[in-house]
């Protein structure tokens, strides 16, 4: 299984501001659709608070200590790595049924936040699919700085809501 971030931040690498996210971008919402279809998402609480449902189109997996029951819809975890283990052997129990010919190491697993997800799954990602958005905006949570080696490849240039952004595609060399 492949490990891979989601994510969009702005120029100081800001990601949210009071649990929310300090920007709206209805592409960016439209990318998070199409790059998440039928994967397992893993995300913590507040991260799934601000979406604050379970989506169709694919299984959200949320990480937290203090919530009792998971919501219709989503799977609970208490940690990273039992979050983990459960899109692994979910992705085992549907592999009969797959029509493709994908093995499970093609499989991606996708990390969609909050800070402290990013920063305990950032070292084992071989992936990240990042917007970085070209303006800088108040906030209290914030995505790692990358270290070690990645490639780079920008994907589009797009504008929306006078906000310049990037897609960008980052993969561990």
């Amino acid at each position: 299984m492949n490990i891979s971030i989601l994510v969009a931040y702005d120029k100081n690498r800001v990601i949210g501001s009071d649990g929310k996210i300090p920007w709206s971008l209805t592409s960016e919402r439209t990318r998070f659709k199409q790059v998440c279809h039928n994967k397992h998402i893993i995300m913590g609480r507040k991260s799934f608070e601000e979406i604050g449902r379970a989506l169709p189109y694919c299984t959200i997996v949320i990480v937290s200590k203090t919530m009792k029951n998971a919501p219709e819809g989503c799977v609970l975890a208490d940690s990273i790595e039992k979050a983990i283990e459960y899109c692994v052997k979910a992705e085992e129990n549907t592999a009969g049924t797959n029509t493709t010919n994908n093995t499970s190491a093609d499989k991606e697993i996708l990390i969609a936040g909050g800070e402290e997800i990013y920063r305990q799954t950032l070292p084992y990602a071989k992936t990240i699919y990042a917007t970085e958005i070209d303006a800088s905006f108040p906030g209290d949570r914030h995505f790692p700085k990358l270290t070690g080696k990645w490639t780079k490849s920008v994907e589009a240039n797009c504008e929306e809501n006078n906000i310049k952004y990037t897609y960008v595609t980052y993969r561990r060399k």
